[in-house]
């Protein structure tokens, strides 16, 4: 039976992924050099950062309820590298195709539903994120969050 639950962001918190990533001027992703980047080759040179660590243990503790929320868009490569590099979540959440909302109205509405459930309404929530933005949307659904120093948002 699940105790916690703990939500991890992708890139930045768990994976390095800045050698594919870039920001526009305005500070927000350039999605087009981004997509352009999503290669078998490319994914590969992903590097883990030391909190996957610790979401590697949660996995494995049957107490709690690990999720990774991500702003990345279903991908079989991303799937693909989350599964076999890190292991698979208890739930995978990520952006369904097509939809445009800003990450942190997108992670905010999908973690709300979740926690929404019966089993997850009351459990304690902890949250790690590389974006204040995010941190600051999802604030009153957890009762920690947690921001991690990433050189990928610190210009959003």
């Amino acid at each position: 039976m699940f105790k916690l639950i703990h939500v991890y962001d992708l890139d930045g918190v768990l994976v390095d992924t800045s050698h594919r990533y870039r920001n526009k001027p305005d500070g927000t992703i350039d999605l087009e050099y981004w997509f352009a980047n999503r290669t078998q080759e490319k994914i590969a040179q992903d590097s883990l950062l030391p909190l996957h660590k610790q979401y590697i243990a949660d996995c494995l503790n049957p107490e709690i309820y690990t999720v990774i929320c991500t702003s990345r868009a279903y991908h079989a490569l991303d799937i693909a590298f989350i599964t076999a590099t890190l292991g698979a979540p208890d739930n995978l959440i990520m952006r369904p195709v097509g939809n445009n909302k800003a990450d942190s109205e997108l992670k905010y509405s999908q973690l709300r539903r979740l926690f929404n459930l019966r089993q997850f309404a009351k459990l304690p929530r902890r949250f790690w994120d590389d974006n204040p933005k995010n941190l600051s949307a999802c604030r009153e659904l957890f009762d920690n969050v947690f921001h991690v120093p990433s050189h990928i948002t610190e210009t959003v």
